[in-house]
């Protein structure tokens, strides 16, 4: 019985050190998803107007129906500015408040474009949804909660500096390796980019969105 209950006991602070060492993926994680399911929410409402929504989603399904090189180099750009936002934001003192609002809005961007999706054409748009933009969606995910557990972490060095009677931290020696890591992570975007154009090129064909 006493070995029962030490096993308990150990799988419990187990698994609560786990999270403690990745509550920063934890949260980047919820954020993005709360993005999604908010800009979804959005077609929930009968009142919204429907017009910004459609040129936005006529113009990405343009971009992407644009041949491979075109698809990628356009899916790549449209990722860029929340990749610099994120890596921006773990350069100051408050990027712990500016990075889970930047992976927020990446994921309501999401979430606005596969309602509008399934909102304005059904099966169709859940079957579009699923081919082409979640696939990449999943890659990209991956990569903003790279960078963000990054640039929380370098942010929070630089935090500590305006603290008194703190270790400081090496900041010069630890830029250079954020650097280097969000520049690894970048390859996660371009394989994103790569991904969506693939799966463009594969299945977009199947699709008349006028």
């Amino acid at each position: 019985m006493k070995n029962n209950n030490f096993k308990v006991t150990k799988n419990k602070t187990s698994l609560l050190e786990t999270v403690n060492q990745n509550n920063s993926i934890i949260f980047i994680t919820f954020c993005f998803l709360l993005g999604i399911l908010a800009g979804v929410l959005i077609f929930k409402t009968k009142n919204s107007d429907f017009g910004y929504y459609s040129s936005e989603f006529k113009n990405i399904y343009s971009q992407l129906n644009s041949g491979f090189l075109s698809a990628a180099t356009h899916s790549f750009l449209n990722q860029l500015p929340f990749a610099a936002a994120v890596f921006l934001s773990g350069t100051c003192m408050v990027g712990a408040i500016l990075v889970p609002a930047v992976v927020a809005v990446r994921g309501a961007a999401y979430g606005v474009i596969m309602g509008y999706a399934y909102s304005s054409y059904g099966l169709a748009g859940i079957v579009f949804n699923s081919l082409i933009l979640i696939p990449s969606a999943v890659i990209v995910a991956v990569a903003l909660i790279l960078s963000s557990r990054e640039a929380l972490g370098f942010s929070l060095s630089l935090a500590r500096l305006a603290l008194p009677e703190t270790k400081k931290p090496r900041i010069e020696q630890d830029f250079k390796l954020y650097c280097m890591r969000q520049l690894f992570v970048l390859i996660f975007f371009v394989a994103a980019a790569l991904v969506q154009a693939l799966m463009s090129v594969s299945f977009i064909s199947f699709f008349q969105f006028a």
